[in-house]
């Protein structure tokens, strides 16, 4: 049988549904709460996104990319909102910015910052047992890193530099971020020496 009670003025009472979507409505009234959400709608996107997609990158690049993820959700999201004609022009100029920087700002990372464009050299990392890995360092000789890029043994990694820490141990420098390990734990795979290496700027 129907539901044909009534509300207290004398309505039927509002379905789930509508109470729901009156009650998303209410909350972004308010242009602060739209952009807040935008964001961090944006960030979880583009933090998800590029940790999934791109593990490989180094830190600066995946922020970078969050960044430019939630600040093309802000702009769309600002120029659907607009009051007038004129803003909601700027802020489609803007959202186009942000949208083209993607594609710009990975072209010059491939180009000018892409390990696959330089000269890197394969080492593998001692050990066998498979439960022990390699953690890295920020700087050579400065303590593990929390997180940061740990290597289990008994595989081969590429490298792209050397340095040495303050007792003259020298360190080699992965492709992928700002990671550092004792090349007393690696071996050269291939025709080269540690010697051959450049010296990281």
């Amino acid at each position: 049988m129907a539901d044909d009670s009534t509300g207290d003025a004398g309505n039927p009472p509002a379905s789930r549904a509508v109470r729901v979507t009156t009650a998303v409505r209410n909350l972004f009234a308010s242009p602060a709460r739209r952009d807040a959400t935008a964001i961090i709608i944006g960030l979880i996107s583009g933090g998800v996104g590029v940790f999934v997609g791109a593990a490989e990158l180094p830190i600066w690049v995946l922020a970078l990319l969050t960044v430019l993820v939630a600040a093309l959700f802000l702009t769309v999201e600002r120029a659907a909102t607009a009051d007038t004609a004129d803003k909601k022009v700027w802020w489609l100029w803007w959202a186009l910015a942000v949208a083209l920087a993607l594609p710009v700002g990975s072209w010059t990372y491939h180009v000018f910052f892409d390990s696959e464009n330089r000269l890197t050299y394969p080492f593998f990392v001692e050990g066998y047992d498979q439960a022990r890995i390699l953690r890295s360092s920020g700087r050579p000789g400065a303590d593990p890193q929390i997180g940061g890029y740990p290597m289990p043994v008994g595989e081969t990694y590429d490298f792209e530099c050397l340095g040495k820490d303050s007792e003259g141990a020298v360190w080699l420098k992965a492709v992928a971020g700002n990671y550092w390990y004792p090349s007393a734990d690696l071996s050269p795979v291939g025709d080269f020496a540690i010697s051959d290496m450049p010296t990281c700027d």
